[in-house]
This record gives C-alpha cells, structure tokens and sequence, in this order.
C-alpha cells in the first residue's frame, strides 16, 4: 500500500438501536434514535485521530444496504473535521477496481441508506410489538419474534407437520426382460398412476403374462419417439447457491462459508507483490457476469482448455424475480489465479472454497451437454412398455475435471416393426418416500427463490433461529423444537398477514421501491405499523397449547404439562434410569437433576426433540417430546 494511504476499520456497525428500549421516534416520523455499540466509540476515537491528519477521507464499507449505513454513521462523525469525504464501493478488491472508484468521487447513497432504516425500523417495531404478546400468550417471559425469522421458522415446521402426517404407501411396477435384435433389454411398463396390489393383477392378466407367463412370447415396436438433449451449464454463484453448493459439497455451514468468502474476498499478497483481492463481492443475489470478466475466462478456457468454451454470443441470462441485481456474481477477480498456483498463499479450507468458486465460473462460460434422447415404446393389448436410450454427441462443459464419469454408451438403431422377445417379468415393490427435512443449503436458497431476506442476512436468520433455541440441527438436517413449534403456531395464526411468505416478498419489493426514490421510508413503515397496531388490538386465535380442550394423540402440539403427565402414567411404578420430564424453561436452563449443567437439545432420526444434560453421560438426565 502507498505510504500516502493510510487504511483503517470499524470492524462493522459503529451504532446501532438501543438494545434494551425501542430506540424508534413516534412523534418525529419514526426516526430512529441510534447510539454507539459497545466498545466502537473507543474503536472510531483511533480513527477519528488519523483522519485529522489526512487531506481526504474516502469511506469504503460494503457496496450494499448494511455497508451504506455504516458509511452514514462514520460521515456523521468524520464531517465534523471539515475534510474532503468520498464513498468507495468496492464490488472487488482490485488495485483496477480501487483506482475506478476513486475517480468517481461518489457519495453517500441516501436512497439506500431510507430503505436501509425503514427495513430496521420496521424490523424492530415487529420484535417489540410481537415479542410480548409472545411472552403473555406462551407465558414464557424470554421469547422474541423477528419478522423474517418467522417465515422462515415457519417453513421448517410446515415440513416437519408434512413428515410426521406422511403415510407411506406401497406401489409396483412391472418390468419385462427380453431382447431386441439379440441385444438385452429391459422394458418398463408405462402408466401414469401408482399401481397397488390388485392393479398389478389386473395388469398381468390383461397382459397375458398370468396365468401362464410364457405364453407372452413377443411384442412388436410400434413407436420411437426422439428428442435432442442440450443441458446448460450452471450459472455463476449467487450468495444462495455459493452457501447451498458449499454445504452440499464440502459441508461448510453458511457462516462458515460467509467467513471464509469474506477472507477472499478482502485477499492476499501473493508473492511479493500486492494484496489481491481474489473474488468479488460475496453477497449478491445476480449471476450476472461482466464483460471484462468473461473475456478474461474465455481466454484462460482457450488458453488451457481449448474446445470447451461456449462459442455462443454472451447473451445476458434472464436473474431471478426478486434478484436486485446490484452485483455481479461471485466470482474470481481473475481467471489465471487458478487454485493450484496460489494454494501456497491459502489455508487449506479457504482453498476449497476457492476451488468451488473458480470451477463454477469457468464452466458457466462452457459449451452445454449436446445428445440425443430416444424412446421406444412397445404394445400390448393397449398397454405400453418402453425403454428409454441416450445418446451424448457433445458432453461440452461436463468433460471439465471430475463434474461426471463417463459412461458406455451406445447408439441403438432399432426399427419400427421390430420385435421384443419376451423371456421372463418382475414386479419391483416400492413405497412413497416422506419429504426430507431442510438444509442450511436448501432454506438458503429458498429464501433466494421466494424473495425472503436479502444475501447479507441469509446466515444470520438461521443464526437467530438457533439461538433462540426454535430449530435443531441434526446430521446437517434442520427441524424445530417444541418450543419454535409452538411459537410458529401462535405466530402464523395471528400474525399470518405480517409473517406470510407474500407479505414478506411485498415488503422486499417497497424497499427496493425505497432504493429507486418510488416510495417513502415513511408511508412505508407507517403502513405497517397502522397493519401491526390493528392486528394486536383483535381478538387473539386460540392455538391447540392454549386452549382448554383436552389434547389428542394426534396433536403434535400438545401441552407439556399433558406430556408431563402421559409419561408419569405410562411408567407408573416402572424404575428407570431415564428421568422422563420436560426441561424447565428457567433463563439459564439448567438441569433440573444434577443442577450443574445446562440443557442441551438435539433432533432424533423420527423428528422428535431430544432434551440432554451438558455433563452426559456422568449425569443421566435425558428427555424428548412424547
């Protein structure tokens, strides 16, 4: 760095609401009250000191919503010193990036920095609004409701309810072994319903197959149906599918992920030269590629890679409804940083990362899987059986690295008229299987597909969620605890029209309104005050745990008391060394046997919550919802 510059960093936030009083100004048109987090002031004091010495002050914090913010706060502070004062947003950390954005002299971003206070306030007028109508419907004092958290808590127990209610059901399919021009084929039957145990009969019998099979002697190809194949490429990562394809594949959680792209992203000195940042910026709902970057993968591709790079126009690829597209994907600041020639420079997880990221960029620019996908279809006696061929002319970008192993295939160059010869029948028995839990990966991107919070607050949802102790996370699988089951009950049934999946999408879609000067910070947050404010002064819905109705067997909800009490029934005189009761939710949640450790949760293989002390197994305090 120029000795000129000097570069110094808040470390984040400087200011922020109050955290124990509501911090938002009614009478002055919801203006928020902030104060310095803890420690910052000291932290800016240093900085302010160094800035006294400087000609120009250029603010550099993150190119989004969070970073404008932060870049208000430190203008307020710094304008005092009557200097110059400059915005940098960075969207790579490049001396080429740098240099462009110094010439542009910016400033602040007021728009953005509206949207950013009506997201908050409206974020914290929901928390202290909602969160003691929590306390005094559950009578639990410490609970809290976060308005995104919500949909999303939301979603996990929707899908729990799915798998506990899931009845699984048996099905068959018939397949036929025979041949066609002496080549061994099987035939699967065609139907577009389930078959149970007596279509099945049926099927075999108007089949001539029963009673007697091998009176089916051959059928006769009556139909060939063709299809070319072209699969694209995947696109460049986005925020959602980096943090999903990072936990699929390398099993990094989505802080895990942030962190290490963070570390990348701000970059290293390689050799002896400068820091280089090596990708871009990390939080971005787009998989738009620039012009510069592209031209610069597709000269690496051809470089090192010739014959895979897409020969195609680079035609800009349709982003999702709700992407902002403020950014480019996340992507190498420069293709010829391949992760073999810097790995000296990287830790061996930052490398793995790196590895995704770059690998992902380079086939985004490669030629699509071309082939040939063929279907022939078989009658009798107006049943069809068919046998599905494909054949790959062009495997393109899945030749890169090891994306896929590649397999034998074979052109098949049946006719019509053609004959199947029959030789022997199976009936494979199946049964439906329940739906799978959410991952980190898979509620990330979820929340990128429906519109439910931005990049920049993708981990920190799921983060909370934890914390507040209203999901568990069990073989990377994600399910709720009693308690967020409970709460998600109350709150959707009250709250549904604040919490709702749409309602969430309209409020994304007002702040970017906020961001492009078509809507006021104000009406914004004063309409959903007005809609909050209505909704507590109605009558509360009665859920399953709050209402006087004896609970059933089959409510998944019940009262902990009523479990409390069918455990103590079922075990009557019965001795045990498991204590079968349900942890007091006191503040510290301590173990109510040997008073010393903590209460701990779990998710069990059957969706169940299982509750254990911290100092198992020298205490054997263990319990789990009935």
């Amino acid at each position: 760095m120029n000795e000129e510059w000097v570069v110094v960093a808040t470390k984040g936030h400087i200011k922020d609401l109050p955290p124990k009083s509501y911090g938002v100004d009614f009478k002055n048109q919801f203006e928020p009250e902030y104060e310095w987090l803890k420690g910052k002031k000291t932290v800016f004091s240093t900085i302010k000191t160094k800035a006294k010495n400087a000609s120009i002050i250029y603010i550099a914090s993150d190119p989004d919503r969070e970073g404008e913010i932060i870049a208000k706060h430190c203008y307020d502070e710094l304008i005092k010193l009557k200097k110059p004062i400059f915005r940098l947003r960075l969207k790579e950390i490049s001396k080429e990036e740098v240099n462009r954005q110094i010439q542009i002299k910016a400033g602040l971003d007021l728009a953005e920095i509206e949207s950013q206070i009506a997201r908050r306030v409206v974020d914290r007028i929901f928390g202290f609004e909602v969160s003691p109508d929590l306390w005094k419907q559950l009578k639990i004092s410490f609970l809290s409701a976060g308005r995104v958290q919500s949909t999303v808590l939301h979603w996990i127990c929707e899908r729990e309810l799915e798998i506990q209610n899931f009845s699984k059901e048996i099905y068959y399919q018939l397949k036929l072994n025979g041949s066609v021009s002496n080549q061994s084929v099987v035939l699967d039957h065609q139907t577009k319903d389930k078959l149970n145990s007596k279509s099945i009969q049926k099927l075999l019998t108007e089949t001539e197959i029963l009673p007697e099979p091998t009176r089916l002697k051959e059928i006769t190809l009556s139909k060939i149906k063709k299809k070319n194949i072209k699969r694209n490429p995947p696109q460049a990562f986005s925020t959602a599918s980096l943090q999903e394809t990072s936990f699929r594949v390398l099993g990094f959680d989505s802080k895990k992920t942030m962190k290490l792209a963070q570390m990348l992203f701000e970059g290293k000195q390689i050799g002896s030269g400068e820091r280089i940042g090596l990708i871009t910026y990390m939080r971005t709902d787009s998989t738009r590629v620039s012009d510069q970057k592209r031209e610069l993968g597709e000269k690496y591709l051809n470089q090192y890679f010739p014959g895979l790079c897409s020969t195609q126009n680079a035609t800009p690829k349709k982003q999702k409804k709700y992407s902002q597209d403020a950014h480019e994907a996340v992507i190498p600041t420069n293709a010829n940083y391949s992760p073999d020639s810097i790995s000296s420079y990287l830790s061996l997880e930052e490398r793995k990362l790196y590895s995704l990221i770059w690998e992902r960029f380079l086939v985004s620019l490669m030629k699509p899987e071309l082939g040939e996908e063929t279907v022939y279809e078989f009658e009798k006696n107006n049943h069809t059986f068919f046998h599905k061929n494909e054949f790959i002319t062009d495997p393109g970008f899945k030749s890169f690295g090891k994306l896929e192993k590649k397999k034998l295939q074979k052109r098949l160059d049946w006719k019509l008229g053609d004959r199947f010869q029959y030789e022997s029948y199976s009936v494979e028995e199946k049964q439906t299987e329940p739906p799978v839990r959410y991952t980190q990966g898979k509620l990330v991107q979820k929340m990128e597909d429906t519109g439910v919070g931005r990049p920049s607050t993708y981990g920190s949802i799921l983060e909370t969620l934890k914390t507040r102790k209203y999901i568990v996370e069990y073989h990377k699988s994600i399910g709720p605890t009693a308690l967020g089951m409970k709460v998600n009950e109350y709150l959707f049934l009250n709250f549904h029209d604040m919490i709702g999946e749409s309602f969430t999408k309209d409020l994304e879609e007002k702040l970017d309104q906020v961001t492009d000067k078509k809507e006021s910070r104000v009406s914004l947050i004063q309409n959903f005050y007005e809609g909050l404010m209505f909704i507590l002064r109605s009558p509360r819905k009665k859920t399953s745990f709050v209402s006087s109705q004896s609970n059933t067997k089959e409510n998944v909800i019940g009262s902990e008391e009523s479990k409390i009490k069918k455990s103590l029934s079922n075990q009557k005189e019965k001795k045990s060394n498991v204590t079968i009761t349900i942890p007091s939710l006191n503040k510290q949640n301590i173990c109510p046997v040997c008073k010393e450790g903590v209460v701990k949760t779990k998710l069990g293989k059957k969706g169940k919550t299982i509750y254990f002390c911290s100092r198992y197994p020298h205490c054997d305090y263990i319990t789990y919802e009935l």
